[in-house]
């Protein structure tokens, strides 16, 4: 699963994308060079993992000050710089931090800068992306309790999405939050309070060339004003209950959003693409787990969500031909009487079984319920466009407000089998979901008159879907393996693959990767390892038919890398080339092109990038 069925956590908040289009994901917030660690949650997500864990959970969590233990302040920090030749692009970050054992305090700024990425047969355009960063902490340590403080600022400049209608202007993020961390009665207490506030401008004319009117010369320039607004929270309680350990906690995120689109040829053009959106989220859990027996323990978990939804008028003006207008009309008339305020009550539900058969050998039986209540563009999409969220299958879409929310009822089965030489972990998945939201043909007449003049003005061959319940199923199996050949060479590898099809008519789901193995052997010393690495997907023929995704081919990819720490100086140096070979391919999740005039033909998959020389070098002291 992808998009919001994915619940992405940065330092432990969750952010809502500034645009309709999801340019600014989650893990951009933080900068490559500050990324701590990157967790994640294999198989079922536990329920206090968040809310909506339909499609599992991923934690990142970014580089900061951390307490030192004596009464005297340190001064700590780190500093890297980095390049990379597919787009002449180059990375520069610094942290400094100055802690003892009761405060910490850090201020970091980083610099990421390229220019559009190259290819076997030339550059995708636009694909440059230009993006600074900075952060400010604090934290105050007491005995058992700690609280912390945090402000991060966001600013990415001009940066092309070949794969979407619009290429990014401006995206100036602000993010602030505070934690709690302390033992009260031998019940352990976490908490949070976060806030973010996203300005976004994108168009489809500063970084590309604009649509053409009727095969030319006059063109079609568009630009969007979007914001977004975030208020969350969270409270967590762990204590020993029953033999075991209970943890009960309550969250909640609120989001606002609104996005405007305009013609800057002239001023009576305006749609109000979204308008006085919200879509406010409140959680409770329990979760619970213990060991049963010497070699079995149980996990169970529990979560009610309540979803509450809705949206302002919407109207959308000056529009060339009065047919179109009149047709614009009919559907803001429409949308704004349907009943836009939803509520929706979601149950999720774990149970995970873990049986120890040796001291080697572990296997893991789960079963869940979860549900995902529909993403706002997916409920008031009132105007056939691309503001769907990233899908980036080229087609315009429609949404409907009486969406239901999705269940998934999930099976897996693991097993885990590691010794001092050798690791090996498959995992077998069956998810049986019961309203999965995806566009199927739109059958609106309003909507597919005003589909069919807009398409014909520019000659585009989109669609025009509307996103409905339909019913799914995915199942699967990834495995996990390594192998240690002696004290210095070790073997790891991934095998992945999963099936997604629609249960009413045989129909595969959207945006499902092909069948694909990662193979690494790598060579390693005290101070320095080298890692070979092949990535190889098997062709894509099981593609969506109603969204009229393409098939894609299968390739190969020869990477290496490494990595040298210099002893007792602080300095680590790292080198790489991936797609060594200069292989061409196109990545089945990549998208397609939307871009004319370039090197990759309008509709055509986005292409990879071809070889790709890097190196960094980091210093921490």
């Amino acid at each position: 699963m992808y998009g919001d069925r994915v619940n992405v956590l940065m330092d432990r908040i969750k952010i809502s994308s500034g645009g309709p289009n999801a340019m600014d994901t989650p893990l951009s917030y933080i900068p490559r060079a500050q990324l701590e660690n990157l967790e994640v949650i294999r198989g079922i997500a536990p329920v206090s993992s968040g809310n909506e864990t339909i499609g599992g959970t991923i934690r990142a969590t970014s580089t900061r000050s951390d307490f030192s233990e004596g009464e005297e302040l340190e001064f700590h920090g780190m500093a890297s710089v980095g390049g990379h030749s597919v787009d002449d692009g180059y990375d520069v970050s610094t942290l400094m931090s100055l802690a003892n054992q009761n405060h910490r305090m850090h201020v970091s700024a980083s610099r990421q800068d390229s220019d559009d990425y190259a290819f076997g047969d030339g550059d995708v355009t636009p694909s440059e992306h230009d993006r600074n960063s900075y952060e400010l902490g604090y934290g105050y340590k007491k005995e058992d309790h700690e609280i912390g403080l945090e402000y991060v600022r966001n600013d990415t400049n001009e940066s092309g999405t070949p794969s979407l209608p619009m290429d990014i202007i401006y995206i100036d993020a602000d993010i602030a939050q505070g934690n709690y961390e302390g033992t009260w009665n031998q019940v352990d207490i976490e908490s949070k309070v976060y806030w973010s506030q996203i300005d976004h401008k994108m168009s489809n004319f500063d970084l590309r060339s604009p649509p053409l009117v009727m095969g030319g010369p006059m063109t079609m320039q568009r630009f969007t004003l979007a914001d977004s607004e975030d208020y969350g929270y969270g409270i967590n309680a762990t204590m020993a209950f029953a033999g075991g350990k209970l943890e009960l906690g309550t969250d909640g995120h609120l989001a606002d959003h609104d996005a405007n689109i305009f013609n800057p040829m002239d001023n009576a053009f305006l749609i109000e693409n979204f308008r006085g959106v919200n879509r406010d989220v409140f959680g409770i859990f329990g979760e619970w787990q213990r060991e049963l027996a010497t070699t079995w323990d149980l996990e169970l978990g529990i979560r009610y969500t309540h979803v509450n939804m809705d949206a302002s008028t919407v109207s959308a003006t000056g529009f060339p031909m009065a047919m179109m207008q009149m047709n614009a009309n009919m559907l803001a008339a429409e949308f704004n009487a349907s009943d836009r305020s939803q509520k929706d009550d979601n149950i999720d539900a774990v149970i995970k079984l873990t049986h120890s058969l040796r001291k080697d050998t572990n296997i893991e039986l789960g079963f869940a319920r979860k549900t995902r209540s529909p993403s706002y563009q997916e409920r008031y999409l009132w105007l056939p466009l691309q503001s769907t969220g990233g899908l980036a299958d080229g087609n315009n879409y429609i949404g409907d407000v009486n969406l239901d929310p999705e269940v998934s009822y999930q099976f897996e089965l693991g097993l885990d089998w590691r010794n001092r030489r050798a690791y090996f972990a498959p995992r077998a998945f069956y998810h049986r979901v019961d309203d999965y939201i995806q566009g199927i043909d739109a059958s609106n007449a309003t909507a597919i008159m005003f589909h069919t003049m807009a398409a014909g003005m520019t000659g585009s061959n989109a669609k025009l879907l509307q996103f409905a319940n339909i019913d799914a199923r995915l199942y699967g199996v990834d495995t996990d393996f390594g192998y240690h050949l002696n004290h210095n060479w070790h073997l790891d590898g991934v095998i992945s693959y999963v099936k997604g099809e629609r249960r009413d008519n045989g129909d595969n789901l959207y945006r499902i990767s092909p069948a694909n193995i990662s193979l690494g052997v790598t060579h390693q010393q005290n101070n320095w390892f080298t890692t070979l690495e092949t990535v190889t997907y098997l062709e894509k023929d099981d593609v969506s038919e109603v969204t009229n995704e393409l098939e894609s081919a299968g390739y190969v990819l020869l990477n290496i890398y490494g990595n040298y720490n210099i002893p007792d100086h602080g300095f680590t140096f790292a080198a790489g080339i991936d797609n060594l070979l200069d292989k061409d391919y196109a990545p089945h999740l990549g998208g397609v092109n939307r871009v004319r005039d370039v090197d990759v033909p309008v509709g055509e998959r986005v292409p990879g990038t071809g070889r790709n020389v890097y190196a960094s070098l980091n210093y921490e002291w």
